[in-house]
């Protein structure tokens, strides 16, 4: 999706049109691109910026209830004068609700933005999901964490100017090992187009099964919509006997991972 910089009335209205044809298509959980509600930028100004209490983020709740599906969304959030957050929201049908505040920030964000200090899933009717925004997905430590808590669905937004085969071949070096060393789905999706306001974003989105293979993936570079299916498991479904079937996740030692350097 291309968000405008500050124009939280007209991204908005975007949205609101692609949760409909969601909801048509039937879709549960939809998610959106890192900021697609104020948009995104570094070079942000006191106008860029909403709280959780914003009338456009009460109208995208209440679209999540009028159309029974979860309505996954970004913007830039407000923090009592200081510096703000990169938020990405988790809003479902029920009228409860999940904000996640970006915890690890990139070196253009960092003296910029605030970080968040929690890294929580979302339960819903269908998925636990999870969350990681943009270059988060190269820290495997924040996938194991969410994984641990239940994570079955990973969703990383962007906002990244990578786009076309360049983002296919970043996104392909990592995103595959978090899904399958995790045994979680994971889908990412990018901005794209200008903002604006001088910043240009590449798009692009992909789904991953658990173990890592594409179940789905569009790089045209232009603002659309993939609706995918997904089976549902149980956690201690299947075969772990052989290397073909092993479930990585299950044979981990956390205790030997957490031991502080010459303790031995």
């Amino acid at each position: 999706m291309r968000s405008l910089l500050g124009d939280t009335h007209a991204n908005l209205e975007k949205m609101t049109g692609f949760v409909d044809l969601a909801a048509e298509e039937g879709a549960d959980i939809v998610c959106f691109p890192e900021m697609s509600l104020t948009g995104y930028s570094s070079e942000h100004g006191p106008g860029d910026v909403i709280g959780e209490d914003d009338p456009a983020v009460v109208t995208i709740g209440d679209l999540a209830r009028d159309k029974g599906l979860v309505i996954v969304f970004g913007f830039m959030e407000e923090n009592g004068g200081g510096l703000p957050y990169l938020t990405q929201m988790i809003a479902s049908p029920d009228g409860t609700s999940m904000s996640y505040r970006k915890t690890h920030l990139g070196s253009r964000e960092d003296g910029r933005f605030a970080s968040g200090d929690a890294l929580d899933v979302f339960k819903t009717d269908k998925a636990v999901l999870g969350l990681a925004l943009c270059w988060e997905a190269h820290l495997p430590e924040v996938f194991t964490a969410l994984r641990e808590q239940g994570a079955e669905l990973i969703l990383v937004p962007h906002a990244s100017n990578l786009g076309g085969m360049r983002r296919k071949e970043a996104w392909m070096r990592y995103l595959p090992a978090r899904a399958w060393d995790n045994d979680a789905y994971i889908a990412a999706c990018n901005a794209v187009g200008d903002n604006a306001k001088g910043s240009v974003f590449g798009g692009g989105s992909i789904v991953l099964d658990r173990k890592g293979g594409i179940i789905s993936e569009d790089f045209d570079g232009t603002e659309s919509m993939v609706v995918i299916g997904l089976d549902g498991f149980d956690r201690d479904d299947g075969p772990d006997d052989d290397m073909r079937d092993i479930r990585f996740f299950r044979r981990r030692r956390p205790e030997l991972y957490r031991r502080t350097h010459g303790s031995g």
